[in-house]
């Protein structure tokens, strides 16, 4: 097995990013990455949200031995939404967002999104 090195513009899209699998290095497909930016995209949409959030709630992250999503920060964002507050709602799935990234990234990195 060679270590070849990752192309430089891989690292530039969070999408693109590489993860290693199964032994190989592979694409990192992230539903619950693409869940949270579809919940930001359509934030003037609460039962969208809701459904999302509910879902990624049901999504299991090994690294904090919890839901993608907990309970409490789904129950927040969707009573800002409910009140009339998209900003807040979207400052706290933005910051959420930012680090769930960050869990992916080895040690000793900074993203910078």
């Amino acid at each position: 097995m060679t270590d070849a090195p990752i192309p430089d513009h891989l690292h530039d899209d969070p999408d693109e990013r590489l993860v290693f699998r199964r032994g190989k290095l592979r694409k990192r497909e992230d539903d619950e990455v693409k869940m949270m930016r579809d919940a930001l995209a359509n934030l003037a949409d609460v039962p969208r949200v809701k459904g999302l959030l509910l879902e990624l709630g049901r999504f299991y992250n090994p690294v904090t031995n919890a839901a993608v999503v907990s309970s409490d920060t789904r129950r927040r964002v969707v009573a800002l939404l409910e009140e009339g507050d998209p900003d807040g709602a979207r400052t706290i799935l933005q910051a959420h967002l930012a680090e769930y990234l960050k869990m992916g990234d080895p040690p000793g990195t900074a993203r910078t999104d």
